[in-house]
């Protein structure tokens, strides 16, 4: 008799944080009337209303990664971060290259450009968080075909861009705190506060998502073992796959174990995800033990204890 059954594996769903957009135009710097009186002094106004912009420029598009990431359009996501990255070095290098001798435009350009280059950070975290993505989906699908070591070694690549993609943001968030929010032009301060606490709520996120990420080893493991043990029951080596079976249950239980901290997430992309694996490895929990009793009564050849375990199984897979 052989055990033919289905798993749903539920897909690893990595999310994008929406990071606020940053009106920074409205604080832009109007040329100094005196500039007009053949004045001795040097005004930045031109550089500072060009960068910020540029800079409302990266934002805008950045906002827009979210609506294509979780339409799984990554390439058009990619074209947006490639443009905000090129608006964020243009601001950069104008600033760079900027100079007044008024002391509010120094600030400007010093504000302007912390917050260029914790935009490129902010652009390569994103980069990276859609690699992982890309090789997250990778895995599951070569998981589905029973390419179990392509498999690891896409999860593995998609734990590494992961971990690339907090780094970044922890970089951006470095950057961007050194902003004084009352040193900013009245018009800009909740846009820079609404800054800081999305980059701080990015952190928490990239935190849950990589724990996420590590109760998905146990469960890709989970997953060979009972692939092998569906094998074993199909060719009647009974024996062999009620130990796959009983291996496949203690990996799942240790995956549940970590996930089961995330259902309670204030991020719904997360939480939800949680609950989603929560709930297959659940089930899994339940019917794993009566497959392998199944299993070792078919060894014995106590086919009436064994059919009995078999009809406690659920057709959930």
């Amino acid at each position: 008799m052989g055990i033919k059954k289905n798993i749903i594996i539920g897909r690893t769903v990595l999310v994008l944080l929406g990071l606020a957009l940053i009106t920074f135009c409205s604080g832009c710097v109007e040329k100094n009337i005196f500039a007009a009186n053949l004045g001795s002094k040097v005004s930045a106004a031109d550089e500072i209303n060009t960068s910020a912009s540029l800079i409302n420029s990266a934002e805008t598009r950045i906002m827009s990664v979210r609506q294509d990431v979780e339409s799984s359009t990554y390439s058009n996501a990619k074209i947006n971060l490639n443009a905000s990255e090129t608006d964020f070095e243009e601001a950069l290098k104008i600033l760079n290259n900027a100079s007044s001798d008024y002391e509010e435009e120094i600030q400007d350009i010093e504000t302007y450009k912390t917050l260029a280059e914790g935009g490129l950070d902010r652009v390569h975290s994103l980069e990276s968080l859609i690699t992982a993505m890309e090789h997250s989906d990778k895995s599951m699908a070569y998981a589905y075909s029973k390419e179990f070591n392509l498999s690891r070694k896409e999860l593995n690549i998609a734990n590494e861009a992961l971990n690339e993609s907090a780094a970044s943001s922890i970089s951006a968030k470095e950057k961007v705190f050194t902003i004084d929010p009352e040193s900013v032009p009245i018009e800009q301060k909740s846009s820079i506060i609404l800054l800081r606490n999305d980059l701080e709520a990015s952190e928490t996120m990239h935190s849950e998502l990589r724990q996420m990420m590590s109760g998905m080893y146990p469960y890709m493991d989970g997953y060979v073992c009972l692939s092998n043990g569906i094998e074993y029951g199909d060719a009647e080596e009974w024996g062999k796959a009620a130990d796959e079976f009983g291996k496949a249950s203690d990996k799942f239980s240790e995956s549940q174990k970590i996930l089961e901290t995330l259902k309670d997430s204030e991020y719904s992309e997360v939480s939800v995800t949680a609950i989603e694996i929560c709930g297959i490895l659940t089930q899994a929990q339940k019917d794993l033990p009566h497959i392998e009793a199944g299993c070792r009564y078919m060894e014995k050849g106590r086919y009436y204890q064994a059919n009995a375990e078999f009809n406690n199984v659920s057709y959930y897979y």
